[in-house]
């Protein structure tokens, strides 16, 4: 995440990535695990913080948890090509200012050597 500092964005894709990965590891041990199913709060802090996630469901049951992951993935498969994508737009810049800046420098030095020539 540390490579995103300046690009506030990616940023905040990386920590969403980041934060949505972290409930559906949670939600992954919940449902491996059957002594945690017995721990109603911890399935109701995971099942809150996966309902923040992903809005729209209005209940997270053992009967669509296969869905919900899957829908869960999906969203951090999302992210993470967003911020790839972030990350290429934001190289293509540096790489057309770099061309810009050697073009005008090419350009100044012709102009110079185009006086001299006078």
């Amino acid at each position: 995440m540390y490579k995103y500092e300046n690009d506030s964005v990616l940023m905040c894709l990386a920590i969403e990535s980041y934060f949505t990965s972290w409930v559906n590891y949670h939600f992954k041990i919940w449902n491996q695990y059957p002594e945690f199913k017995s721990e109603i709060l911890y399935f109701t802090a995971v099942r809150k913080l996966a309902k923040d996630i992903v809005t729209g469901i209005d209940e997270i049951s053992q009967n669509n948890n296969d869905f919900f992951s899957n829908l869960i993935l999906s969203k951090i498969d999302l992210l993470d090509k967003i911020i790839e994508t972030g990350v290429k737009d934001s190289e293509n810049y540096n790489a057309l200012l770099m061309e810009y800046e050697k073009d005008r420098a090419l350009f100044k030095r012709e102009i110079i050597r185009l006086k001299g020539e006078l």
